[in-house]
């Protein structure tokens, strides 16, 4: 399969999921990155694959970096 090919994913909510849950990686943990993508009925495959293969993911979109990008909030939520 050519690396262009697999990059690439159809069901753009699961890869929205995934997008998120690796922000949420970045700046927690993968046990909370994992129960949130559980959460979003990503495939356990998939999961496993991104946490534990980072070599294995896949790229995400200019427009998924900035719409699933994380901001950090204060502890009133503003």
């Amino acid at each position: 399969m050519h690396i262009n090919e697999r990059q690439r994913r159809n069901d753009e909510p699961t890869a929205n999921a995934v997008a998120r849950g690796l922000n949420i990686l970045e700046v927690r943990d993968a046990g909370l990155a994992r129960q949130y993508m559980e959460h979003k009925n990503v495939p356990d495959h998939v999961i496993v694959r991104v946490l534990a293969h980072p070599a294995l993911r896949r790229r995400e979109s200019a427009g998924q970096s900035v719409s699933e990008a994380i901001t950090p909030t204060g502890p009133d939520g503003s």
